[in-house]
């Protein structure tokens, strides 16, 4: 079982991210059941606002979503990639894949389940290796009040 990670919110992290623009990072997010669609919301919005860019987002689990994502170059210095199920084909492309991405330049931000994340790190260590961090993602809070 993995521990816990540090909490952040779409805000914050696009801050972060905004402050190492021009350099590559990887990010493995993880969110709780019923948070995908404000976390995506919120992350479009501070990029959009922080950035004054779009968010591509797409899916590693779909059969080019790494290759969509290494095929845009005007995408902006941020890309999303969920990870919306489990694989050994997955697990086998971003191994492979890895490298790839981190000579783009861009920043990835990987979403997924907490059991999701827990399988990738284990089985998946050339991935896991080069990941900048790991945190959990909750929606931004609209009263101003932290992240738990």
């Amino acid at each position: 079982m993995i521990g816990a990670f540090s909490t952040t919110t779409a805000f914050r992290l696009v801050r972060r991210l905004a402050m190492g623009q021009g350099s590559n990072g990887m990010y493995l997010l993880t969110y709780e059941d019923g948070a995908r669609l404000a976390i995506e919301t919120d992350l479009r919005a501070e990029v959009e606002v922080q950035m004054a860019s779009p968010l591509p987002m797409g899916r590693v689990s779909e059969p080019h979503g790494v290759d969509d994502a290494l095929g845009l170059p005007a995408a902006g210095p941020i890309r999303v990639l969920w990870i919306d199920h489990w694989s050994a084909e997955l697990v086998a492309m971003l191994d492979t894949h890895v490298v790839r991405l981190e000579r783009t330049g861009a920043q990835f931000l990987f979403l997924t389940t907490p059991a999701l994340a827990e399988k990738l790190l284990v089985e998946a260590p050339n991935f896991r290796n080069r990941l900048t961090d790991v945190l959990r993602i909750v929606p931004d809070d609209p009263s101003g009040g932290d992240a738990h």
